[in-house]
């Protein structure tokens, strides 16, 4: 059967037919925006478990490569099989990742535990010391009244307020303990695809790249792999590094708040090393409350813990953040923020975290792509070139 479209003419009417049918998609989603996002939101609950398992064979990786690494030196004699040799590496992994997660918890939630009732029998203090105050404001919102000159509860005010916190109460455990059996399946299913994932890492690489080669021609399937190397790379390094800036700085808020002598130290040491995982805005989030928390206590250490956690983060900007990541951002303070607010919004905690690298890697495939057309056009390629545009370039061209 002849085709009616001229043969010059085919591959501009099929990227014609293709930015129509881009367009019409586009038109639709807009018009269905929140049907389109409660379908996502669905799917990515439904798949949750998988990511989660994506997200700990991508972490425990660098572990399974090591260890494989050595039993191929030790071993190199006798040549074991590369099967056992990843089964063995992937569960000494999980016995190291185990094992660190069981020793954090031994450790941490005991004196957790213990800092947690120190600060609500100071809690209790403060209330009785305080009773007056309290009474007045109880007065204010008529909880209280007075008959004559006695003290009498407005009893059918509390009860009313009672029964609401009753049910809000009752409504909240019921989400947390859902909340609790949710996180655990998916760890649980995480835990067992991540094994998976792990043992036949080569398997399912080898199938994205001949599914990639059998849709695109062979240089798009070159560069597509060349950037998933470069997003890999951007990850690891990020994730990594800050998990470990992150515990670095955690054991040094701990040994400096036993040297100053700052109450709850390992609690307020562990939500500052647990917050600053969050880039650029993760050391405010972590002041905050543990000010809060010392502020009940003693103002005067609240006062010195602002100080110190001023000194603490500006040395982690400037030194230890830098040596450890190394050059795998590479953004601006500006961008930094940009990506954060987007991700957070988007996608909470996770997209605050996994926004800085993607943005780092977006950013690495605009300026590849923008320097590579300003030398088809024999421009410079430095943005200093370009703070007196267009004067300079026009001296440029001449010369």
């Amino acid at each position: 059967m002849k085709s009616f479209i001229p043969q010059d003419m085919r591959s501009r009417t099929l990227s014609n037919l293709i930015v129509v049918c881009v367009g019409v998609v586009l038109a639709i989603g807009l018009l269905h925006v929140k049907q389109l996002w409660s379908a996502l939101s669905a799917l990515i609950h439904t798949v949750m478990p998988f990511i989660v398992g994506f997200a700990i064979a991508f972490l425990l990786l660098p572990i399974v490569k090591r260890v494989e690494t050595l039993f191929g030196k030790v071993l190199s004699r006798k040549k074991p099989h590369p099967k056992l040799c990843r089964m063995l590496a992937t569960i000494i992994a999980y016995i190291v990742m185990l094992a660190l997660m069981a020793g954090f918890f031994a450790i941490l939630v005991p004196q957790l535990i213990t800092s947690i009732k120190s600060i609500l029998q100071y809690v209790r203090s403060f209330i009785d010391s305080n009773r007056e105050t309290i009474n007045q404001l109880l007065l204010k919102y008529e909880f209280l009244s007075f008959e004559g000159e006695k003290l009498v509860i407005a009893w059918e005010n509390v009860a009313s307020q009672a029964m609401n916190y009753t049910s809000l109460l009752v409504d909240n455990l019921m989400a947390i303990s859902n909340s609790i059996y949710t996180v655990v399946f998916q760890l649980f299913v995480g835990m067992v695809a991540a094994f998976y994932l792990l043992m036949d890492k080569e398997k399912f690489c080898a199938q994205v790249k001949k599914l990639c080669y059998s849709l695109f021609k062979p240089d798009t399937c070159q560069l597509l792999i060349h950037w998933t190397r470069k997003a890999h790379r951007i990850f690891a390094g990020f994730l990594t590094g800050k998990i470990l800036d992150s515990m670095i700085i955690g054991v040094i808020c701990y040994v400096c708040m036993l040297i100053f002598g700052i109450e709850y130290p390992l609690l307020i040491s562990v939500i500052v090393g647990v917050t600053n995982i969050i880039p650029f805005f993760g050391p405010l989030i972590g002041a905050i409350p543990c000010a809060l928390i010392l502020l009940l206590v003693n103002p005067l250490s609240a006062l010195w813990f602002l100080v110190f956690i001023v000194i603490l983060q500006q040395l982690d900007g400037n030194l230890i953040g830098p040596f450890i990541l190394g050059d795998y951002v590479g953004l601006s303070p500006f961008w930094i923020m940009l990506s954060i607010m987007i991700g957070g919004g988007l996608f909470g905690f996770a997209g605050m975290l996994l926004s800085v690298p993607l943005c780092a890697l977006v950013y690495a495939i605009v300026q590849v792509v923008m320097e590579a057309r300003l030398r088809k056009r024999n421009l410079p390629t430095e943005s200093e070139s370009y703070i007196q545009a267009p004067e300079n370039l026009q001296e440029d061209k001449k010369a």
